[in-house]
């Protein structure tokens, strides 16, 4: 069994189908694809918005499940290192309203979502936290633990795992971190505030130690938004359209060939 997840890049944002409802677009994801050439049913666990903390629980939730089937291949593409969440109540028309998908009350927000938080005290108080002290190495750091650790578990399960990054941008915060090269005030990195260099020392060497397949779009391989730019294939919002996920899904059929 095929088990893909990460955010909307995953779930199938913007492709032809994806508003209808329910959706019918499943079948131009590189999800579906993949499980076709595999030959093999899937899971696809993507939801749009999510951070990696969601991530991460939502994998681990399935593997920890013995009612349900352990998978033999798994793809996960990470979100924004920006990304967070937060568990707190929000009533379903405003939910619905802000177009969420709240499992278990978690709402997911970045510096630039404040406002899908429902409680408007702590959107204030998380407005000055983002603009005075927030600084995305340490959501950086949280990252590339989850990514080493789904590398351990799913060698001791014996799982064929390939993962990465959803977006070109996450690999140029590294390179920001790593090169304290000066921030871009419209972009992500404006949140990488001074160097470090011991940090440096360790994300670099946290980087390289992953494997080939643990690095798509992390210096190895085309991340999928780089995909669809190269293709010319992006939607209104800048989520990859069908030729891309053909692309993507012939992508990770070599590579778990090669495996």
């Amino acid at each position: 069994m095929l088990l893909t997840a990460g955010c909307s890049f995953v779930w199938g944002d913007e492709l032809d189908g994806f508003d209808n409802d329910p959706p019918t677009h499943w079948p131009s994801t590189f999800t579906h694809l993949l499980s076709d050439k595999l030959e093999m049913p899937y899971v696809n666990l993507g939801m749009c918005g999510s951070c990696n903390d969601r991530i991460f629980r939502d994998v681990i939730d399935h593997l920890h499940d013995s009612e349900k089937e352990n998978p033999t291949h798994m793809v996960i593409l990470w979100s924004a290192w920006q990304r967070n969440e937060i568990v707190e109540e929000m009533p379903l028309e405003r939910a619905l309203h802000m177009g969420l998908g709240m499992p278990y009350n978690h709402v997911q927000f970045s510096p630039q979502r404040i406002k899908l938080i429902n409680k408007g005290a702590r959107r204030d108080h998380l407005t000055e936290y983002y603009e005075r002290y927030y600084d995305s190495k340490t959501d950086i750091s949280h990252g590339i633990t989850k990514m080493k650790s789904m590398e351990v578990i799913c060698d001791a399960m014996g799982i064929n795992l390939i993962q990465g990054v959803f977006h070109a941008r996450m690999y140029q915060n590294i390179l920001k971190v790593l090169t304290n090269t000066p921030s871009n005030p419209d972009a992500d990195d404006r949140n990488i505030q001074e160097y470090v260099p011991e940090f440096a020392s360790w994300l670099k060497k946290s980087v390289i130690s992953l494997k080939d397949t643990s690095r798509v779009g992390l210096g190895r391989h085309r991340d999928l938004f780089n995909i669809a730019r190269s293709l010319g294939d992006l939607k209104e919002f800048d989520h990859p359209g069908e030729r891309s996920q053909v692309v993507f899904a012939d992508f990770l059929y070599k590579q778990f060939k090669e495996m």
